[in-house]
């Protein structure tokens, strides 16, 4: 396992683990540590994160961004993004915290999945991509997860938290944030492309009426098939978005102009 330069600030080990790093943890109600990590949280909702809870509270995308989120910038990329909003008492609590637990455990995002593991594509120092998945350890000194001998290799960990699929669906928005990372700071998007990145990633809604009842589909050639399934499947919806995001403003060709049509959107250097 590597040693990556760094500290152990905020609890953050200086390791970098990979998919066979092997780590000892259990969390469960007996703990006396239990939920004592849901609080106090800028944790970042990544694409299926808000369609999970969207959906489990039955809200509309409008509806939970507005009781439930809060806008950011994403580091050095400048990507906006939202995350979780805590409630305003002493403790800055999870919203979906009780004292049994997460009541939409079953839709918790992916960040609270991977705990103790945090993804290295959000880190502020991993500015630059490596084209290799690899996680850092998060060991706060309220947490007593540690003290067990039950041992999970990163892989085992992801497969039992339910983490895998989450990371499958939110592939395209990870190569997004990936290819912003690699322009570094002299190029920029538009702030006009910024709003596309932030409809496509947090609001599913707005995005098929944009698709639907725009001019959207008199400047792009998108199979029937492919239409029909987007109306009411919302990953297929999410998937066709960020195909056309990546054609609009990284040159992709997933999703075309039709004939005679001339891009509007490309990505601006500063």
């Amino acid at each position: 396992m590597k040693e990556t330069k760094g500290s152990s600030q905020d609890g953050i080990e200086p390791r970098k683990y990979t998919a066979t790093s092997k780590f000892k943890f259990a969390c469960h109600k007996g703990k006396a540590c239990y939920t004592h990590c849901c609080s106090d949280l800028n944790l970042i909702l990544t694409p299926y994160d808000i369609i999970r809870m969207k959906n489990r509270l039955g809200l509309g995308s409008d509806q939970f961004l507005a009781i439930y989120t809060k806008p950011e910038i994403l580091g050095r990329t400048r990507l906006p993004v939202v995350t979780l909003k805590m409630l305003d008492d002493e403790a800055k609590s999870c919203p979906f915290l009780t004292p049994e637990g997460c009541i939409i455990y079953e839709d918790r995002p992916v960040t609270c999945r991977y705990y103790p593991l945090g993804m290295a594509s959000f880190r502020e120092q991993e500015i630059q991509p490596t084209g290799e998945d690899f996680y850092f350890m998060v060991r706060e000194a309220h947490c007593l997860g540690f003290q067990t001998d039950k041992e999970w290799t990163v892989s085992e960990w992801r497969k039992d938290q339910g983490a895998e699929p989450y990371d499958e669906i939110n592939s395209s928005w990870m190569e997004f944030i990936l290819r912003k990372k690699s322009y570094g700071f002299q190029y920029d998007l538009s702030e006009e492309s910024r709003r596309m990145f932030f409809m496509v990633s947090s609001n599913v809604d707005t995005l098929r009426r944009f698709i639907f009842e725009s001019s959207f589909l008199k400047k792009y050639d998108v199979e029937k098939d492919r239409l029909e399934q987007i109306k009411t499947d919302e990953l297929a919806l999410l998937e066709f978005g960020f195909d056309w995001l990546h054609a609009a403003l990284f040159g992709g060709d997933n999703v075309k102009l039709k004939k005679g049509v001339g891009r509007e959107a490309s990505p601006q250097q500063t």
